[in-house]
């Protein structure tokens, strides 16, 4: 536990030191109040039973409630000054989490370990974090620490036996009190399944994508059902909590007054059988009170100390996660010099241990300006083909060769730039449209360029039909007024960012499975003619777009079945001709029935 802790102690006093400083003045303040406090009716009492002048007891309340009165002035400001600091303190953490996940390897990203890591790291930097609640813990519990430590003194003067049994009941009543706590953790499952699927709900019901379905499908009813069924469950669970905790307070205020009156019975009698005078009498009795607060203050503290130490843990497994490409050394790729070739030997991947190959035992060599096309049914592993290809991947047995060097031998940022790259499932920030094609800030986009790109993309006319052109905001995530673009549209910007690139090798995987065969015709032309000069390596899930290519390559349960041009394929009359066959008759009775 206490590794994690350190871990968090050093963070800050890397980043910022006096927050520390400030923490334990605050945990030496908040102990010196009640000290402070438990004595001053003493020794009030002793000067009032005593000889001493009236300035005397005036000056001694008024030194007295003074410093409490100044020590409280500045816990307060050192609170409220501390909360805040601690969101700097929270977005350092933030960016230590965003870094790992834009730097990390493309293969943590698909690992389910490693993003459920990465969203309890989000959690832990967002709102009561973890990572800054540890401070506050941390103070508390020195508080707590410095108070017993000096009423102990205190109460063993009296009777060491007192200590004893404060001590005896206080971890009684925070057994008692740690039994709910663990019923709590044992039932969190079920709570979240209610939590989990109102939230659903809620979002659903305020989304526009859904907003149609819902409408046109009688779905509202059905989801007002199933809310009413998880609230009711959820405040069954909630009452069944309800009934513990009322056990529990009813047992514990029970314990406490038998742990008080047994201590005030006691002090009663030492103080009639003149043991103690009247002012110790007044101190033993609030010293008794602080000191079970205190006492009860640790036990509580430490079992949540434990529980952070393990989200915290957590939180460090997450950024020492294993990161095995080369991003800082290796062999740089010559941009220059346009690729010999990309081979892949005798490769076999599949993304977890216990899963089944997506490929296995798959060799393929890409020529130097070839244009390769990739065929196959889903699930064929054509995407995970692409993927190993470009090296966001790496494979599970067998080698991936650039110009005849292994892949793991180069520096994987630099070689990533020797790709230009459009995905079926991509992702666009939304920025301006000169800041998309560029993939940079304006300050470094060249405008003439970006709108070249978009003229070769066949975008320019409609980008000038907007208000603000180049400089037009793209969704409205963010922007209220942002622009939408069609599918095509969409498609169009993604060539013109691969065109802006201008990298030795296109890869498309399914750019265009959402467009109609003519649309997505017409978008692959402009493609091949793009990809001039460059290696290419095209998928498709409909045959008749890859005539142009100078090679195709058909998939099947993670193997090559069968590989030609378009028309040697179709000539072999294999499984690539019966697949053609199937699309063109779909497409025919297609046509006809548009007719």
């Amino acid at each position: 536990m206490m590794k994690n802790i350190w871990y968090c102690i050093k963070k800050t006093s890397e980043w910022y030191f006096a927050l520390l400083v400030l923490y334990i003045i605050l945990t030496l303040v908040n102990a010196i109040i009640p000290i402070l406090s438990a004595f001053l009716p003493k020794l009030v009492i002793e000067r009032l039973t005593s000889d001493s002048d009236i300035w005397g007891l005036i000056d001694t309340i008024m030194i007295f409630m003074g410093s409490i009165a100044v020590l409280t002035g500045v816990s307060k400001f050192l609170k409220k000054y501390l909360y805040f600091e601690k969101f700097s303190i929270n977005v350092r953490y933030l960016k230590l989490v965003a870094t790992k996940g834009l730097t990390t390897d493309y293969i943590n990203q698909e690992n389910g370990t490693f993003r459920k890591l990465q969203e309890e790291s989000f959690q832990c930097c967002n709102g009561h974090s973890p990572l800054t609640q540890v401070y506050d813990v941390l103070q508390s519990l020195g508080t707590s620490v410095l108070g017993i430590a000096v009423f102990s003194a205190v109460l063993f003067k009296l009777n060491a036996a007192v200590i004893l049994f404060l001590v005896v009941t206080t971890a009684f009543s925070f057994y008692l009190n740690k039994r709910v706590v663990k019923w709590t953790d044992e039932h969190s499952k079920e709570r979240m399944g209610y939590v989990q699927q109102l939230s659903y709900i809620n979002a659903v019901s305020g989304d526009a994508r859904s907003a149609k379905d819902i409408r046109l499908y009688p779905m509202a009813k059905w989801f007002s059902d199933i809310y009413e069924d998880n609230m009711k469950g959820i405040a069954a669970w909630y009452r069944k909590l309800t009934k513990k905790l009322f056990r529990v307070t009813a047992c514990d205020g029970a314990l406490g007054l038998l742990r008080e009156g047994i201590i005030y019975l006691y002090l009663i009698y030492m103080f009639m059988s003149g043991h103690i005078l009247v002012g110790d009498f007044v101190l033993y009795f609030g010293v008794v009170n602080d000191f079970s607060s205190w006492l009860s203050e640790i036990f509580a503290e430490a079992s949540v100390l434990n529980q952070l130490s393990t989200k915290i843990k957590r939180f460090q497994e997450y950024l020492d996660f294993p990161e095995y490409y080369r991003k800082e050394d290796g062999v740089h790729p010559d941009r220059e010099k346009m690729p010999k070739e990309i081979e892949l030997k005798n490769v076999s991947f599949r993304y977890e241990k216990n899963q089944p190959y997506v490929l296995e035992n798959f060799s393929l060599m890409i020529r130097p300006g070839e244009h390769l096309a990739v065929v196959g049914l889903n699930g064929a592993g054509k995407t995970t083909l692409i993927k190993l290809i470009c090296g966001l991947i790496d494979p599970t047995d067998g080698q991936v060769l650039y110009n005849g060097k292994p892949i793991t031998e180069y520096n994987r940022v630099e070689l990533y730039q020797m790709y230009s790259t459009v995905f079926q499932q991509f992702s666009i920030m939304p920025v301006t449209v000169e800041e998309i094609v560029a993939e940079a800030p304006t300050a470094q986009v060249d405008s003439e360029r970006v709108k070249k790109c978009l003229e070769l993309a066949g975008m320019w006319e409609r980008i000038q039909k907007l208000p603000d052109k180049l400089q037009s905001q793209y969704g409205r995530t963010i922007y209220d007024e942002g622009i939408e673009f069609s599918g095509g549209e969409t498609q169009k910007l993604l060539l013109a960012r691969a065109i802006y690139k201008s990298a030795p090798i296109l890869l498309l995987d399914e750019p265009t499975a959402a467009l109609d065969p003519i649309a997505e015709s017409e978008l692959y032309q402009k493609y091949n003619q793009i990809s001039e000069g460059k290696t290419a390596v095209f998928i498709s899930h409909r045959l008749a777009s890859a005539n142009f290519c100078d090679r195709i390559i058909l998939i099947e349960n993670g193997a090559i079945c069968e590989e030609g041009t378009h028309r040697e394929l179709l000539a072999k009359k294999g499984k690539y001709y019966n697949l053609f066959e199937l699309q063109a008759k779909y497409y025919r009775e297609e046509e006809v029935a548009g007719e």
